[in-house]
């Protein structure tokens, strides 16, 4: 699968770097994506349960829900969910 790269000054970097490390193009780019990606990862971060949590009640906050939502039946769920001509055959 190929690349296009339409900027000649991007180009001409990636292939004076493949020229002085000794590296094919692929070689030099793959590895440039490895360190972005590294990079990126290792700042990004697992959000704690608490973290979530109080995301989650500014969100109902804003939405205008005041707390979590009553349990749902099965009767209630099967009601929500029902689908037009499709009849149960009990």
């Amino acid at each position: 699968m190929a690349i296009l790269i339409k900027n000649p000054e991007v180009e001409r970097k990636a292939r004076a770097l493949a020229s002085l490390k000794g590296q094919t193009l692929t070689a030099v780019i793959e590895g440039a994506l490895d360190r972005a990606l590294a990079e990126i990862q290792s700042k990004r971060r697992r959000l704690t349960v608490e973290e979530m949590m109080e995301m989650t009640r500014r969100f109902r906050e804003r939405a205008g829900v005041a707390g979590p939502m009553p349990p749902v039946t099965k009767a209630e769920w099967d009601e929500i969910n029902e689908i037009p001509g499709l009849e149960d055959d009990v």
